[in-house]
Formats: structure tokens, sequence, C-alpha cells
């Protein structure tokens, strides 16, 4: 087997059987990113506060509580045979580079790290947060489509295209990491029974090619559907004798229960212990709160119930040929609950549901089923972008993205279809559109407004003759963004939202508790109600138009819109390494661009975008790019080499290998 690397450090692994081919892999990815290897075994385990001491304690306690080693640990036994020998290959490749050797669960367990709170349970503790604080009246207009999304995804049949075959491609959105957590593979088994060839991107630390790859004749990509699959329960814990129990539908019932000792780094070789009591109800592990505490919660997912993460997809995956293949894979898939798309060499392009939604009944109680016939839908163009897509998706869940991206998306390739057939290069570059759409119901209430002061009316007109593109060279998308700051800011100082805004459950959960970017997303559906949070919208409007006016003008969208990649240290709290840190480059686009890398703020740093940007060319002409690179080194050429194609909205080919070196 061999491992060679392309312009870019990108590997290219070969191996005569598919367990070198997975071997390698392993090895592979422990050459490049062996610190981040590390990390993501210990955010697994829950031990990272042994490295970076006491601001990792809160991950540490979630993880241990979350119950991610039981699960991948169940997960991994419950693998097929040759799942579990593809799984055992990499982890010895891995433990051939790194100093401290992984389990054969641990790529699960990384992969549960990935989705923890990538769910929707978080957002479901702010709901009840905001309900507590401030009654249900307000709930509604959080619920109105405006649940943070980002990742886009689509196909075009070959009718369209000037191969004639389909293109695929997508940017999967999440918080931008150094190094990144994906990384580019390109995986080809040359047994003669068991031939492959597969480019994709790959979780860090999991063997094969998960949610992007290109096998070929056929390819595939998703966005997260945001189904409504996780329950978090309220529970009554109190101690009884020298256990602990809950209080249930037909009483108190027995808690399951263990502690764990978390140890904490305090000095260079000095360490305290905090214990954590892990417990599990009948409903599932308590993940918020405890015995006697005021406020207790539990949550239930459908991996913890079937004790599976789908990871019997992967090997499916590399030997698919045709969609149905891809398809078929996906039968078996968990979580996350995932909008996939398909297309092939042989015509057919898809777009459907896939993974375990719960049945419930009336009061919600899981009742053992799965919600059958997910939505799926064909046709010469499908766009995905976390949003309500179809009817069906009724049986999904409740709360979706805006459909903006989408209906911007399928605009573009409209647009660029009935100029001439679509080529990768035009489809891709939809990805870097950085028009704001969602920002039409700001200046729909801007125009509106009359009795202006001079300086009002005048970015007033300003505002309304700009182009509406987020460009990082805009002065214009600046005004409005600093507009729309002070719009939220004075919906967020409303006194029936008073002690709504910050986390009750500690810092971990602070951005899901970010009470103004809640209202950032859901700003078109505030502006449309009534009197939102008893505020006159008109007035507020204008009173933050005469505010920005008042201001000198502001320097350029890009001047204070940058990447900032977070390092592992700086993710826990802490400075990053001299040295470690990329630079930071500017951004186009914002929260509802297609483009939607999130600023903090709604003004400020960029800390939220994708993390991949793949085209799929059936006929050959593919590409991809990430963040940062290939490298998790610092001091590698390869650390950040992407980077400046990534931050103009670009890609890079697909090329091939230039080094070789025996694996």
């Amino acid at each position: 087997m061999t491992i060679t690397r392309d312009e870019h450090g990108i590997p290219h692994v070969v191996g005569d059987s598919v367990l070198a081919v997975a071997r390698a892999q392993g090895r592979a990815t422990a050459q490049d990113r062996a610190w981040q290897l590390e990390v993501e075994r210990r955010r697994a385990e829950g031990t990272c506060a042994e490295v970076f001491g006491a601001t990792a304690v809160e991950w540490d306690v979630l993880a241990r509580r979350a119950l991610l080693v039981d699960v991948a640990r169940r997960a991994y036994a419950a693998l097929s045979t040759q799942s579990r020998a593809f799984v055992d290959a990499y982890v010895e490749g891995v433990n051939e580079v790194v100093e401290r050797r992984w389990q054969p669960w641990t790529p699960l367990a990384v992969f549960a790290v990935q989705h923890l709170l990538f769910s929707g349970f978080p957002s479901q503790l702010w709901r009840r947060h905001l309900a507590a604080t401030t009654g249900d009246e307000w709930l509604p207009l959080f619920r109105t489509e405006g649940l943070p999304g980002g990742s886009n995804a689509l196909v075009v049949d070959g009718s369209l295209t000037a191969s004639g075959l389909p293109i695929l491609a997508g940017d999967p959105h999440r918080v931008i990491e150094a190094p990144g957590c994906y990384a580019q593979v390109r995986l080809v088994c040359t047994d003669p029974h068991d031939p492959f060839d597969v480019a994709g991107l790959t979780f860090v630390g999991v063997p094969g090619v998960q949610h992007f790859g290109h096998a070929g004749d056929v390819a595939w990509g998703i966005t997260n559907a945001v189904a409504d699959d996780e329950d978090v329960y309220v529970e009554e814990l109190v101690r009884h004798r020298d256990a602990v129990i809950a209080r249930g539908a037909s009483g108190w019932e027995p808690v399951a229960g263990r502690v764990e000792q978390v140890r904490v780094r305090t000095g260079a070789d000095s360490y305290d212990v905090h214990e954590v009591e892990v417990l599990v109800t009948e409903r599932g592990p308590v993940v918020v709160g405890g015995p006697d505490e005021p406020e207790t919660f539990s949550l239930r997912t459908p991996a913890y119930v079937l004790g599976d993460l789908g990871l019997d997809a992967i090997l499916p995956l590399l030997r698919s040929r045709r969609a149905r293949d891809v398809t078929a894979a996906f039968a078996g898939w968990v979580g996350p609950v995932d909008n996939l798309v398909v297309g092939d060499r042989y015509g057919r392009t898809e777009h459907r549901v896939v993974g375990r939604i719960p049945e419930r009944d009336g009061d919600r109680r899981w009742t053992g089923g799965w919600v059958a016939d997910l939505p799926r839908r064909t046709g010469p163009v499908l766009v995905t972008a976390n949003d309500r897509a179809t009817p069906d998706f009724e049986r999904v869940g409740s709360d979706f993205a805006p459909p903006h991206r989408a209906h911007r998306i399928r605009e573009l390739l409209d647009d660029r279809a009935a100029a001439g057939p679509l080529t990768p290069g035009a489809v891709g570059a939809v990805l870097g559109d950085d028009r704001q759409t969602a920002g039409a119901a700001l200046l729909d209430t801007i125009a509106s407004l009359v009795d202006l002061t001079d300086l009002s009316a005048a970015l007033r007109d300003r505002l309304l003759a700009w182009d509406r593109r987020m460009a990082a060279g805009s002065v214009d998308a600046a005004l409005f963004a600093q507009v729309r700051a002070a719009v939220v800011d004075g919906l967020s100082d409303a006194p029936a939202l008073r002690g709504v805004d910050g986390s009750p459950h500690g810092e971990l959960f602070a951005p899901w508790f970010d009470l103004r970017g809640r209202i950032r997303l859901c700003l078109p559906a505030i502006l449309a109600a009534g009197k939102p949070f008893g505020v006159d919208v008109l007035q507020l409007v204008a009173a933050a138009l005469e505010q920005v006016a008042t201001q000198p003008a502001p320097a350029a969208w890009g001047t204070g819109h940058v990447a900032v990649p977070l390092t592992p240290h700086q993710q826990l709290g802490l400075d990053a390494p001299d040295g470690s840190a990329p630079p930071y480059l500017a951004l186009s686009g914002d929260d509802d661009c297609v483009l939607a890398t999130r600023a903090l703020g709604g003004t400020g740093a960029c800390l939220h975008g994708p993390v991949a940007r793949w085209v799929w060319d059936l006929a050959g002409d593919s590409r991809w790019v990430v963040p940062l690179g290939a490298s998790g080194d610092p001091a590698s050429p390869h650390h950040h080499d992407q980077q400046a194609v990534w931050a103009a909205g670009g890609t890079i080919p697909i090329t091939r290998p230039v080094t070789e070196e025996s694996a």
C-alpha cells in the first residue's frame, strides 16, 4: 500500500485490499493531524481538562454525562463483521503513528463528538428557557423558520450541463476550526474483486468517506435535515438512602448511576480531580442538572436507544456504482438525519431524507417505531439548504432554516442554465454568492419610514440603492449590518424579554442562548409581527437609522468581517499557542447569504461558515477546498495553503499525486 500526496499535500491512499486502504488512511490521517487526533480522542473520552485545564471541565462533564464512549462501544459491537474489520484496520494505521493508542471504538466516539452539540437539543433547552422566562407568547416568533443554518447542497442533472452528466455541489457550515474538522482524501482499492476509487471529505478520525464523496460513476453530499429526532425531558431527581431516584409516569423509579473522575490540570505537573455523577433515567442520560437541583434534563436520541451510529454505511458507500447503491447504503443511517443528494452517470438524480426519526404518541412518548416514508424527490434541479423543501417535511420536524438560501440558489442556477449549459465552475460559483436576501424585510421597513432627519433620509436612500451584496469591500454592506445590529439591540432590550439573554446552563451552551443572535435570524418574522415584544417596530427602526447616520462611516464590511479559525485552545477559552493560529482573512457573505459566514454580533469576526466546499462533476472535472489545508502542523506549507482560495469563495481541482511513500 502507498500514500501519495498532491501539490496541496492531500493524501491519495492506494491499497491492494479494502483493509489495506483503511490502514493506510489511518496512517495518513495521523501523519497529517496527530495533534488533532489527540484532541478529538480526548473530547470523546472527556479528558480534555488533563491538557487544557479548568476551562475544559464543562465539555468533559457533558461528554461523560452524554455517554459518548458507552454509545460508541455499543455501536462498534453492533457493526457488521466487515465494517468492524475496516474500523480496526484504520485504528491500526492511526496507532502506527500516534503516541497514545486508540481503542477500536474510538473512531465511532469521535463521530459522536462531531454531532453532540450539532443536534437540536441545545435549542430545545433554549426554548424551554424562553418560555420559563417570558411565557409562551413569543415562542411562535422564534419558531418561524428561524433556526441557524448555512449548509447547502444541490444536484443538477445532465439535461442542463455541458457534459450531459450530473453535477453536484455543496458546502457544510460549522464552527471554523484550526485544523478543520474535515479532511480531503482519495481512497483507491486495486483488489480486482473489490475495486473502488473514491475522493471525498472525511471527519478527521473517522475512516472512509461519510457525507461527501465521488466514487467515479456516482457522487453524493448532504445537508442537515433539522429533524425532530431527539427529546429533552424534564427530570425530578432526589437522593434516597444511597441511591438516586426519578419521578416517572407511574411513580418513583431507580436511576442508574456511577461516579467518574475528571483530572484537571492546574500546573505543569499538578492536577485536581473533579467528580462527575453520570446518571441515566428510563428516558435517557442526564445532561443538565442532577439530584435536588432546580433544573434537570435528560436526553433521548436514536443513537442512544439503538446503540447504533449508522456507520455500517461506510463500506457500501465506497463500493457504490449507482445512485441506488448510495441510497441503499444510507438506508441504515441513524443520525444526524440528513438531506442526501445523489447523482450518477446513468441519469439518476435524487434528494431524499435519511436517518431515524422516532414515532411518538400524543404525549410525545416514543412508541418504538421510526417515521416511515421520509421525503424524497427527483427533478432536473434539486436544492437543499436546511430548509422545508416540500410540504412532506412536516414528517421531519417543525423548525427549519429560512428559505432564502434555497430560493437564491435555485434562482442563480435557473439564470445560469438559461444562459447556456452549466459547467462545474458555474455551479461551484453559486456557493460564493453574497447577496443579502433575508435583509429584504428590514430594507422594506426602512423604505416605509417618513419624517426622517436629513441624515437618516440620506442613509435610507443609500441603503435602498445598495446592490444588497455583502461583499468584503462594500461600505454599504457594513452600514446595513450596523443598522440591523442597532435594531436587534433595541428589540433585545424590550422589557418583555428581560432575563432571556444568557445561558443558565453554563458557558458551553452560551451560543444557543444568545438572544441577539436568535432575534437576528428571525428578524423578518419579527418585523412582520404587529408589535413584537411590545415594541413599535417603525419607531425602533427609525431610531436605529438615526443612530448609524450620526456616526462616522464604517470601514468596508471585510475589515471586521474576517475568518477566525479557532484552535482547540481558543475553543476552550484559552489563548492559542504562539504560531499556531492561521492568518485572519476578510470574508464576504453574511447570516443568510448562500455564502453563510456568520459574524459575532452580526458585525464582528466570523467564527462560523463553510468548513468545506465541493463540486462533484460526473464528467471528471471535480473540485474541492477546505478553510485551511491538509496539514494540522502550523509549520507545514500545507497548513493553510487553501485558505485564500476558500476565503474568495473558490475551489481547487482534484489533481494527481506528486509525491509517494510506502505505507
